[in-house]
């Protein structure tokens, strides 16, 4: 057996979403790095257990707080592809220029940018996300607002990535992009109250 029919036999399920291969191949490296990072942090945070448990809450709070701040540059860097690309659809964007510096082509530039580390970004801020609400869940969960809110954007992220896996065939009828609306405002709830 080749390595390539090996290579397409491995990555059947994400192959059957994402067509491109070099995409694909960003994806799986992006994948498998953020869940090797993910039970990493499990395994320190299983390690450090008891230091944990007996650190003043206020301390702790910071620490749950510092993954949350990650994920949460991290969901911005993510969400600029899409005012880029609907700058990039604004048909005035030609005509402006400063001197020699026209907008459209630095806004192209970006818009490759944005688009190459938009789902290596989204999969290592997810990876944030899941080490914060673990975190979050082992000092002892309440009910309240904040844990609720927390956990519902937890589970609007679950069918955000769904949705993110039928935008590669354009299946998702827009709801990729819905979606992200919704976890971004649940998501910036859950993180000012």
């Amino acid at each position: 057996m080749s390595s390539k029919q090996n290579t397409r036999k491995n990555n059947h399920f994400l192959s059957s979403y994402i067509p491109n291969p070099k995409e694909l191949r960003t994806i799986v490296i992006s994948l498998t790095i953020t869940i090797c990072l993910f039970f990493i942090g499990i395994l320190l945070i299983s390690l450090n257990h008891q230091q944990l448990m007996m650190q003043d809450y206020k301390h702790y709070k910071i620490i749950v707080k510092q993954f949350g701040s990650i994920s949460r540059i991290l969901y911005f860097a993510v969400l600029a592809i899409y005012p880029v690309f609907l700058l990039l659809k604004w048909k005035r964007l030609k005509t402006i220029k400063w001197r020699n510096f026209q907008l459209k082509s630095f806004l192209q530039f970006l818009g490759k940018l944005v688009r190459k580390w938009h789902v290596p970004l989204a999969l290592a801020s997810t990876g944030a996300v899941f080490l914060h609400g673990y975190l979050a869940i082992i000092r002892g969960f309440k009910w309240d607002f904040t844990h609720i809110t927390g956990i519902l954007a937890i589970i609007l992220l679950f069918f955000l990535l769904f949705m993110g896996l039928r935008r590669f065939k354009r299946k998702d009828k827009k709801w990729h992009f819905k979606l992200a609306i919704g976890f971004l405002i649940l998501f910036m709830i859950h993180a000012s109250f």
